[in-house]
């Protein structure tokens, strides 16, 4: 008990020193915290999307080229295969230019059928069907722009040539995709074509293929891409998980960038740190000096001295944490960098593991200092210049 009140009162002799060593361990620890999400972010999209029975098709010469809607007509006698939907791909903008939206264009019937997983409202898919404005949208990109269920939105595209307007119905309750933006495929073919865009001039993105088993899912695979070889537009198909990942991979390898930042960013906090701690000790070497003349072991003095120093990195780490489950703790988009599969969700393992990160560079970096502080005896320490 003794000690910890001399680790306080040592603590608050400098408080300005302290002060700005703990923000210099919050915000290195915000960002750390931020950074360790990313992977566990990514892992959480992956199993999600692994889960789903949906394959993917796109244009084997190129994702963006499109294919063509009645495709699926040809997909559907596929056996196993339990629906098939073109997917248009509207890159759009809200407000600004920088207010990017990517809206997906689908038919409304199949909706219930192919995303059974999204856990819309029976009225919610009621309005949907019987509402040709009906958009509906996840819960990251509804709070972002402030949108609200009964709103009216407008999106931009093809340039600003095309202003289309939705009534929002609905708001999807499942985290899976919580940036996703739906439409009704046939609104956005009445649109375009009042701007002279007709229908074929604006391909499906991709076909969605949703399967009744999960064994069946390589064999329709196997038997789309076949169906399709040597045609107009041969496919190359793949399960949503497949998807995904492959367009986190266009971004390069995410985890090696996060772990060479997050190495950076401990390699500086270290050096930083380990500059304070080491003047913080310089400045005890006198009340070490007293308290071994009065007949404290070293053990004892060690002992608080890397006391003041965790308590700096504890303190300041538990403050960088709760910053970032408190802006991130519920999700922020990642839709610059991933587009719709982009989220991002600071979960409290992540929190821990940088919070403890924190405290043991906190340790470390006063090891040398201390155990410096250590070797010099009591006469030398009075005699000593600080």
């Amino acid at each position: 008990m003794q000690s910890i009140r001399l680790v306080f009162r040592y603590l608050i002799r400098q408080p300005r020193r302290a002060v700005l060593t703990m923000l210099t361990f919050a915000v290195a620890t915000f960002i750390f915290t931020v950074l360790a999400a990313i992977p566990s972010s990514i892992d959480m999209i992956l199993k999600k999307t692994a889960e789903t029975l949906r394959v993917y098709s796109y244009n084997a010469d190129g994702r963006y080229l499109g294919v063509p809607a009645r495709d699926c007509r040809t997909i559907e006698q596929i056996p196993g295969v339990v629906a098939c939907m073109p997917m248009v791909v509207l890159r759009a903008t809200y407000q600004t230019a920088s207010e990017t939206v990517q809206a997906f264009a689908l038919d409304a019937d199949k909706v219930a059928l192919m995303y059974p997983d999204y856990n819309l409202p029976p009225q919610v898919l009621e309005q949907f069907n019987n509402n040709r404005s009906a958009a509906v949208a996840g819960r990251l990109l509804m709070r972002k722009h402030g949108w609200k269920v009964g709103d009216v939105v407008t999106l931009r595209g093809d340039s600003n040539r095309l202003d289309i307007k939705f009534t929002m119905v609905g708001e999807i309750p499942a985290d899976n995709y919580p940036n996703f933006f739906m439409f009704r495929r046939d609104y956005l073919v009445e649109a375009e074509k009042r701007i002279g865009i007709p229908e074929e001039k604006h391909p499906a993105g991709f076909l969605v293929t949703r399967v009744n088993t999960a064994s069946h899912v390589p064999s329709v695979i196997h038997e789309i891409d076949r169906g399709f070889h040597n045609s107009d537009f041969e496919t190359a198909s793949m399960t949503e998980s497949e998807a995904v990942s492959g367009l986190m991979s266009t971004v390069g390898d995410i985890r090696a960038i996060v772990s060479a930042v997050s190495a950076v960013i401990a390699l500086t906090i270290f050096l930083i740190a380990a500059n304070a701690m080491s003047m913080m000790v310089r400045e005890r070497l006198r009340d070490v000096a007293v308290l071994r003349a009065l007949g404290f072991n070293q053990a004892y003095i060690a002992r608080i001295l890397f006391g003041e120093c965790a308590l700096i990195g504890t303190v300041g780490g538990a403050f960088g944490c709760a910053l970032a489950l408190w802006q991130f703790g519920s999700g922020t988009t990642l839709r610059a960098v991933l587009e719709s599969a982009g989220y991002l969700t600071v979960t409290f393992d992540a929190a821990l593991e940088a919070l403890i990160a924190a405290i043991v560079i906190s340790l470390l970096s006063a090891a040398i200092p201390v155990w410096g502080a250590m070797r010099v005896t009591p006469a030398d320490a009075f005699r000593k210049t600080i």
